[in-house]
């Protein structure tokens, strides 16, 4: 591993505890100020997205399992044939999409395929089903979500100021788990009051409703500066039109 010289130097009478919560509540306001455009509100979506698929994946062993009476066999076969479909998710469906339009938009119909695929899934499949129709059911959420992470993790790296990319991915792990407790407390406030479990899972899909929201509000972080053309940019110069048009949007 390189040297790499220190952001920050702690003085000889400063506190660390102090001085680290104080350097979080600085990087906050800098990014409420100076990165309203893009990095707050990716922040903010990343809450409800990553609650609604963390949840998801959970509830998909439940539904499985209490729903559908897979044994623990059928269970391993169902999200094996999930991560096969992962990779071409991700090469080609994700690699595709982002190339012609931007991370941005490629994160947001990943969500919405997320959600269809989701909620056409628990709606129609039947306990007495065929087995097959379940995989074909897994192998596309797999696709989904090869493409989710690697078009999340796109647009987290091409909002983020340079310099301060350690720190910001802290927040981005806070973000990821701060509201995960929500998605299955509803599921099961529902399900405890005799609501189908295929229609809990639904409502718990709806929480990529509010990100979508958000996204769709944000400014044009790519479009402005390169007409939405994402596959005519490297990626460092990707880089440096995320952070012309974080100034631009102050």
């Amino acid at each position: 591993m390189p040297n790499a010289p220190a952001a920050r130097r702690l003085g000889e009478n400063d506190n660390l505890l102090r001085d680290g919560f104080l350097q979080i509540f600085r990087t906050i306001q800098k990014v409420n100020q100076s990165y309203k455009a893009g990095l707050r509100w990716f922040l903010l979506a990343l809450v409800f997205a990553e609650a609604a698929i963390n949840t998801f994946t959970t509830l998909a062993v439940v539904f499985l399992t209490d729903q559908l009476k897979f044994s623990a066999t059928q269970n391993g076969m169902f999200f094996l044939i999930t991560l096969m479909g992962v990779f071409p998710g991700g090469f080609l469906i994700g690699n595709n999409v982002t190339s012609s339009t931007n991370p941005k938009t490629s994160w947001i119909l990943s969500q919405i395929a997320i959600f269809i695929v989701g909620a056409v899934g628990v709606l129609v499949l039947q306990e007495d089903g065929p087995f097959a129709v379940a995989l074909v059911w897994g192998f596309f959420v797999g696709l989904c979500f090869g493409w989710f992470y690697p078009a999340e993790n796109l647009f987290f790296s091409m909002c983020l100021p340079k310099g301060q990319e350690a720190e910001l991915s802290g927040f981005y792990v806070y973000c990821t788990q701060i509201l995960g407790w929500l998605p299955p407390l509803v599921f099961s406030i529902l399900v405890q009051n005799d609501v189908a479990q295929n229609y809990g899972i639904i409502v718990v899909c709806c929480f990529f409703l509010p990100s979508l929201a958000i996204l769709s509000i944000m400014t044009g972080t790519w479009i402005a500066a390169n007409n939405g053309n994402v596959s005519a940019q490297g990626d460092d110069q990707l880089q440096k039109t995320a952070d012309v048009n974080e100034g631009e949007g102050d």
